[in-house]
């Protein structure tokens, strides 16, 4: 495209004003010459038929500009944008914002039942709340659910996850219409492996409708030879009848296992409710850790009916400064989901807080 110079342009414009003028002073001078010199008239002729060329030409110019923006000298034009289809995306669209999420505290619950049930740490959801007391939770009391940090969020997604033994989930209906689904991870190798995940899709018997949540273990590592319960969580309505499938997204070798401290339960006390819904805990847990240091400590506890099917999941947590004893006493309280509970399995972890 050839760039008129904004001085042309004004040029032209000026030049047309006078066109008007030449056509009264044209109708003039026709009536002089047509008296006095025919040679004159032949001139005055040529003058005015160069004229109008130059002008038509400006007129011309002055057009072609309308609805054109001009680049400035020394500029390099924007180079247009191209756009791939819709069905071609190279790469997948980044994920929106998740809206905030609040949790309606119910009986029985805790912070940290309540950061279990949704995949987090319980620090990260005492510190979304900083109005709530963890200790004086009442029901009916909306909790914030924070979103994932963005180490879990990656751990989330190990593109080879290390292999790890599953079992198929079993899952059990609430009263309220969500679905527990409960399964058990096995670490075979030679070495720990943490965040391990599993990503538990359901759907109708048509495979119409899904929905996927992700299993989490209550502690980060499974020790070598050792085993996790996962737990997910699907809020209602859950499709009836429905299908599930499952799959293994995250499973990390640890490389260094001094990360997490040396940990024994001393002793445990566990006390099943009649009905056996209910299991109430005590453990003293030993931490073999540098004294007055601050520590974190996981308790886990998996609750098993007669058949030895997992039934429930609960993680207590405690954050303390270790003494000369070495030894952390968490309490809490485990619920079935479904049949009554026959025993309770308990297993601990723990880090030095940063």
């Amino acid at each position: 495209m050839e760039i008129v110079p904004q001085r042309v342009g004004r040029w032209c414009r000026f030049d047309q004003s006078l066109l008007s003028s030449l056509n009264i002073v044209n109708t003039i001078i026709k009536v002089f010459i047509r008296k006095y010199n025919f040679l004159i008239m032949k001139k005055y002729l040529c003058f005015l038929t160069l004229a109008g060329i130059i002008l038509s030409g400006c007129s011309g110019k002055e057009k072609s500009q309308v609805g054109m923006e001009l680049t400035p000298y020394g500029s390099t034009p924007t180079p247009s944008l191209q756009t791939n289809p819709a069905d071609a995306t190279a790469t997948p669209l980044p994920t929106p914002s998740p809206a905030p999420q609040y949790h309606t505290v119910q009986a029985g619950e805790t912070m940290s039942s309540i950061a279990l049930l949704y995949g987090l740490n319980m620090n990260d959801v005492v510190l979304a709340n900083p109005d709530i007391n963890p200790n004086a939770m009442v029901v009916g009391m909306q909790v914030l659910i924070p979103p994932k940090t963005v180490s879990a969020e990656a751990a989330s997604y190990s593109s080879t996850p290390a292999p790890v033994n599953l079992t198929a989930p079993e899952c059990y209906k609430e009263r309220s219409g969500g679905l527990w689904c409960f399964m058990v991870a096995r670490n075979d190798n030679d070495s720990a492996v943490e965040n391990v995940l599993v990503e538990i899709t359901l759907g109708d018997a048509n495979a119409s409708q899904l929905t996927a949540q992700i299993a989490a273990a209550p502690l980060n590592m499974i020790p070598s030879k050792s085993q996790l319960p996962l737990s997910a969580y699907f809020p209602p309505p859950v499709p009836e009848p429905y299908r599930y499938s499952y799959l293994l997204i995250s499973s990390i070798p640890v490389e260094d296992e001094s990360r997490y401290l040396e940990t024994q339960i001393m002793d445990q006390s566990v006390n099943i409710s009649e009905d056996g819904l209910t299991a109430q805990i005590t453990a003293r847990v030993f931490v073999n850790g540098t004294v007055g240091e601050s520590v974190q400590v996981w308790l886990s506890a998996a609750a098993f009916n007669k058949d030895g099917s997992i039934v429930g999941v609960r993680r207590i947590e405690a954050v303390a400064t270790l003494d000369e004893v070495g030894v952390i006493v968490l309490n809490g309280y485990v619920y079935s989901t479904a049949t009554p509970i026959n025993s309770v399995q308990l297993n601990a972890e723990a880090i030095y807080t940063q």
